[in-house]
């Protein structure tokens, strides 16, 4: 089974995904956690990748898409999982033809809903390491190391996790996540979930919906 799941920034969608894996081993596509291990390496595009992190700003298309690409050559003896991607249409098709090569399809595509209220509180508590940028949140996750990262390093706020910040975030991702879901719809293969619930509560609604 190949899955995607969705949700704007906050929703906890990488902690649904990171349960998902451990309980059923599905290969999962964490293209934050890719692109970090790129900015901290000696690959091509690692000081271009490791900017705009640093800015708060995100990845390219045409780097995301090729990472995609790569990434879609590795064994997945039990499916994907594709975490915080795609990000919009020609990143859902991109997935949808690759896999169609491979002769396999996009199985379901899982949408985790919260509110804007509720992006914005747990937004503004998440607190982000200077060193592997690895994001904590003070509501949802916080570190078991107070202000320091699993790693070692501090953790700070980012600038841009201001009210109005996020508000604009999330409207650009809704309107580039607006054709996946439609997409999804039409396909029949997307999974509508409310992420405002507890999180076993979301992850036991998940696995029912999915048929696992």
């Amino acid at each position: 089974m190949n899955l995607v799941i969705l949700g704007p920034q906050g929703s906890g969608k990488g902690t649904q995904a990171g349960m998902l894996v451990n309980k059923y081993g599905f290969t999962r596509v964490e293209t934050g956690e890719i692109l970090r291990k790129i900015a901290e390496s000696d690959h091509p595009w690692g000081k271009r990748v490791k900017s705009m992190m640093l800015k708060g700003a995100l990845v390219s298309d045409d780097i995301l898409n090729a990472v995609l690409k790569e990434t879609l050559n590795m064994s997945h003896p039990k499916g994907f999982l594709f975490d915080g991607t795609p990000r919009n249409f020609p990143q859902y098709k991109l997935i949808r033809d690759i896999l169609a090569l491979k002769g396999e399809r996009m199985d379901k595509v899982v949408f985790i809903n919260i509110s804007e209220a509720e992006t914005v509180k747990r937004l503004s508590s998440r607190q982000t390491c200077r060193v592997c940028g690895k994001v904590y949140n003070l509501v949802t996750d916080p570190s078991p190391h107070g202000d320091k990262c699993e790693c070692g390093g501090n953790l700070v706020q980012r600038e841009d996790d201001t009210p109005d910040a996020i508000k604009k975030r999330l409207e650009a991702f809704n309107h580039s996540t607006e054709k996946v879901i439609e997409a999804a719809k039409k396909e029949g293969v997307l999974v509508e979930i409310n992420g405002e619930k507890p999180i076993e509560e979301i992850h036991k609604e998940i696995v029912a919906k999915l048929g696992l």
